[in-house]
């Protein structure tokens, strides 16, 4: 038996080229592509990220020194006039300092969240970040990612912290410079 004759070529004289299915997911070859909008950009790096976030713990601490140093004054005066032998008397005023100093505790912890959510969610950077001229977006598309993702990325954040700051040092090798509050977030840190 023979072959049947090969099909006829379209017009042009060409054969047709093989064009492959779409596929749902083509990993990249080598490293990360570059997204559209960090063309000219350079992801923030390990040890200006760190001189950033050394800057904001400065700015959140120095306000709560001077409100600690207030109440440890305040303590100290109604502890003295409470100096007397009955032990209900200084039972109350005990209860009553740990009461405010759990108080402030509360409203430090809240306080330092919110700025950063805060920050990180509306323009980007907070107030260390912006000395260096550093912008968390969406890794994507380069846009804020909103307060909803900033919360995401702290509690993110604090997870880092609890795995031995394994989160937080990933960021000195990984090609994008995300940690893991980033990669949670699909976020990155540009300069410029």
């Amino acid at each position: 038996m023979q072959n049947p004759p090969p099909p006829p070529l379209p017009p042009g004289g060409q054969p047709p080229q093989y064009i492959p299915p779409p596929a749902l997911y083509a990993p990249p070859i080598a490293g990360y592509p570059v997204p559209a909008f960090a063309a000219g950009k350079t992801y923030g790096g390990f040890w200006m990220r760190l001189v950033a976030r050394i800057v904001d713990g400065i700015i959140i601490t120095v306000p709560l020194g001077v409100i600690f140093g207030v109440f440890v004054a305040l303590a100290g005066g109604i502890a003295s006039t409470a100096n007397t032998t009955d032990q209900n008397a200084q039972a109350a005023v005990g209860i009553g300092l740990i009461g405010v100093w759990l108080l402030i505790a509360t409203l430090a912890t809240i306080g330092t969240v919110a700025y950063f959510v805060y920050f990180w969610g509306t323009s980007g950077s907070t107030l260390g970040m912006r000395i260096f001229s550093l912008r968390v977006v969406d890794a994507d598309t380069g846009a804020r990612i909103g307060i909803p993702r900033a919360i995401v990325r702290y509690l993110m954040s604090i997870v880092n912290s609890l795995a031995c700051y394994i989160g937080w040092i990933w960021v000195a090798f990984d090609p994008r410079k995300q940690g893991w509050h980033d990669k949670v977030a699909n976020s990155v840190v540009i300069q410029g």
